[in-house]
């Protein structure tokens, strides 16, 4: 009986709410209200007054969380100021440990129905897939299974780094796939994208005798074929409608391509039409993630194409300009670009509305 009552009270308040909604609008219509004032009131009627019990993270949670950070932290103080004098065996345990300790733990509390412990499994999976990136190196480097007589040498470099690397990333990926969130979604990006870092580093020491800019065209490709899966995946989480996701995958695409062109356009080159190439492909791949955002009405590929525009053209412009007017001229460029940064983000805003 008192389901029921909730029920019907339930629908009640669906009612009244579809009712003042229609009430605004002719409101709006009749001019008794601006347009302003209606988006206030639809926004003060639709959104939800509080935080949902679940999702609400409460002090007693987060000194927990802080205290077990704390409690790490000692044990990795303890075994880094000791590390010499413990011999290969101790030095894998005292990092395989902790790392299996902290996924098991995570895979127990997963199933849990409580949101406090799922959180907690989050956590944990979270900080056992970094800590694996340490493990998985420290097992290849003690127990000798590459060559590692010039890691000094070379530092992040070296093959050691894109294996441990590698190998974290494949297991924050199967983490976020058991575990779809957007904690786990973050973990797995950041893996892939410093794999990819060390990858390309370990690659630029291999290539060391290419010319810079052929060099360059092929970390360029690399980091675009990256940037496309991740966009990729954006693509399935939409299909799959967890939006809650696809903003991790397209924030992690659009720095890939914008943070690999932009970097490669401050390479010193032989020729001028070399620099010409490399600036150009920044200023396409930037204009792209802008006219991406009205098709994708997506805010991040809006800021993200227009942030890379005002950076490239700033950049440009400083490198370049001996005259008294060339730096006027690129603040005025800038300055338009602001403004219609802003004038399409209300456009974009107004068109998500009416698509909601």
């Amino acid at each position: 009986m008192k389901q029921s009552n909730e029920v019907e009270t339930l629908g009640k308040e669906k009612s009244m709410e579809k009712f003042l909604l229609e009430k605004i609008d002719e409101w709006v219509h009749r001019g008794l209200i601006s347009p302003k004032q209606a988006d206030s009131l639809r926004q003060n009627e639709t959104e939800p007054e509080d935080i949902p019990r679940a999702h609400r993270v409460k002090t007693d949670e987060i000194l927990v969380y802080l205290g077990s950070l704390i409690i790490f932290l000692a044990i990795a103080f303890l075994v880094g100021l000791n590390w010499e004098p413990l011999g290969s065996t101790a030095r894998i345990l005292s990092v395989v440990l902790p790392t299996v300790c902290m996924l098991a733990l995570g895979g127990w509390l997963r199933g849990s129905t409580s949101a406090r412990l799922q959180r907690g499994a989050q956590a944990l999976w979270l900080g056992g897939c970094l800590v694996s990136g340490v493990a998985f190196g420290v097992i290849v480097y003690e127990l000798a299974l590459i060559d590692c007589s010039k890691l000094h040498e070379i530092g992040p470099s070296h093959l050691l780094f894109v294996i441990s690397s590698l190998l974290a990333t494949c297991l924050a990926g199967a983490a976020f796939i058991l575990l779809n969130t957007v904690t786990q979604s973050i973990c797995f990006h950041l893996c892939a994208s410093a794999t990819l870092l060390i990858f390309v580093g370990w690659l630029g020491y291999q290539l060391v005798s290419f010319s810079s800019f052929y060099g360059n065209l092929v970390f360029l490709g690399l980091g675009l074929a990256i940037a496309g899966l991740w966009l990729a995946l954006s693509e399935w989480l939409l299909s799959r409608e967890r939006k809650d996701l696809i903003r991790v995958s397209r924030m992690f695409g659009a720095l890939t391509v914008l943070g690999f062109t932009l970097v490669l356009v401050m390479q010193e080159y032989g020729t001028l039409w070399q620099e010409v190439v490399m600036a150009s492909i920044a200023f396409l791949a930037d204009l792209s993630f802008t006219i991406a955002s009205v098709r994708r009405q997506s805010q991040t590929f809006l800021y993200s194409g227009a942030a890379g525009l005002l950076v490239l053209i700033t950049y440009l412009t400083v490198k370049h300009s001996t005259g008294r007017i060339a730096m006027p001229i690129a603040l005025l460029i800038i300055g338009a670009l602001f403004i219609g940064l802003g004038l399409g983000t209300k456009q974009l805003i107004k068109r998500v509305r009416k698509s909601a």
